[in-house]
């Protein structure tokens, strides 16, 4: 009679990631300002920003609104 023995997992062979919060504007426009201040130049920040799903528009401050 002869046995074998599987290595690889039989049920469920990927991963589980844990489950994260989305970053808020703040946090993304903060990262976009981040990537933009060590980007070599134009191309490599967009080029960086896509990879992240960044925008540039992201990166511009939001106005305040001021109160009466």
């Amino acid at each position: 009679m002869k046995t074998t023995h599987s290595t690889a997992p039989s049920q469920n062979p990927r991963p589980v990631l844990p489950y994260t919060e989305e970053p808020d504007p703040e946090q993304r426009r903060r990262a976009v300002r981040a990537v933009a201040s060590a980007a070599l130049d134009a191309e490599d920040c967009a080029e960086l920003l896509d990879a992240l799903g960044l925008a540039p528009e992201e990166g511009r401050s939001v106005p305040t609104q001021r109160t009466r």
